[in-house]
């Protein structure tokens, strides 16, 4: 008889050349009669074991921080939150030209799905999702896809309650806005830290907003994860020029590396010796990557540098 079951789902995150290793976690469960006899702990220390011997760079899931915090998660990836709806259009977007923008839920076989899977591909930080497994992805959370059109032009596509919103033009995000309003009513849009457009554009027209961390994580390889999102923040933002060295007691060993901007670009290289900071793994994932890090409000360079901008869709999600 299984007693308990944890599931590991392999993917592959692309951010620019950079690709890293994600494993999901899902599926924790233990059986009703075999609860408090340790399979849950056990199989928790077999998967993370597991998932750093076949090469995952870091590692996903959702539920309780304190529950997880034992195998070496931690709450992290910004996610910023913005409430909007009608009084917003009525104060903000009324002025706009009217458009006949619409919604058209994609599904298998529609032609407009080779244009939803080639904008996903544009995508600066994004899930690699195979052209055969996209739309069971999508629906992997009962959610829909929907074409974002005006006449019979392909402007983008939203997941669900306008989740992972990718627009071909950034300039229609008001009118999207618009239209969008005007059939569901309030909603709210949530979006990758990365994101420093819509996020600029979404804040001018909201009711209200909210910044918070999305999910739990795990880095196994914490130079590789911090140099590719750095990378991704740097062209999406700007870095102040700095110097800092971190020594990472990591779950899955101990890493020195020296972070350095220098004209507003970033590199990682390894380093020896003593560092400027030493972190413990789950503060490290917190100061990377977190919202709140404690450790990092002791330097301002940090501060600002820091977060990082990790952060997975919610079709991706396990």
């Amino acid at each position: 008889k299984i007693k308990s079951a944890i599931g590991v789902f392999k993917r592959e995150m692309i951010i620019g050349t950079e690709r890293l290793q994600v494993h999901g976690i899902g599926n924790v469960a233990v059986h009703p009669y075999a609860r408090s006899r340790g399979y849950m702990r056990e199989l928790m220390t077999m998967a993370v074991q597991d998932m750093i011997e076949n090469g995952a760079d870091l590692s996903d899931l959702g539920g309780k921080r304190h529950r997880y915090a034992y195998f070496s998660y931690e709450c992290a990836s910004p996610s910023y939150r913005f409430d909007i709806g009608p009084s917003d259009l009525r104060h903000k977007l009324a002025a706009l030209p009217a458009r006949d923008i619409t919604f058209r839920e994609v599904k298998e076989g529609d032609a407009l799905l080779s244009d939803v899977i080639a904008l996903h591909d544009t995508r600066l930080c994004r899930m690699d999702r195979p052209a055969e497994s996209f739309m069971d992805i999508v629906h992997s959370w009962t959610s829909k896809l929907f074409a974002i059109l005006e006449d019979s032009r392909f402007l983008g596509y939203y997941i669900g309650g306008m989740g992972e919103l990718t627009l071909c033009d950034n300039e229609d995000f008001d009118a999207v806005m618009r239209a969008y309003i005007e059939k569901s009513g309030r909603f709210t849009l949530k979006l990758a830290g990365w994101q420093t457009d819509f996020i600029r554009r979404a804040y001018r027209i909201c009711d209200g907003c909210s910044l918070g961390n999305d999910q739990n994580y795990s880095i196994f390889h914490f130079k590789k994860v911090v140099s590719a999102f750095l990378a991704l923040k740097a062209e999406t933002g700007t870095l102040p020029d700095g110097s800092m060295s971190f020594t990472v007691n990591g779950v899955a060993g101990t890493e020195k590396f020296r972070v350095t901007v220098k004209n507003g670009m970033p590199t990682v290289e390894a380093c020896e010796g003593d560092t400027d900071v030493t972190l413990e793994h789950l503060p490290a994932v917190a100061y990377f990557f977190g919202v709140i890090s404690p450790e990092r409000t002791l330097t301002p360079l940090a501060n600002a540098w820091f977060p990082l901008p990790l952060f997975i869709s919610g079709a991706d999600h396990v």
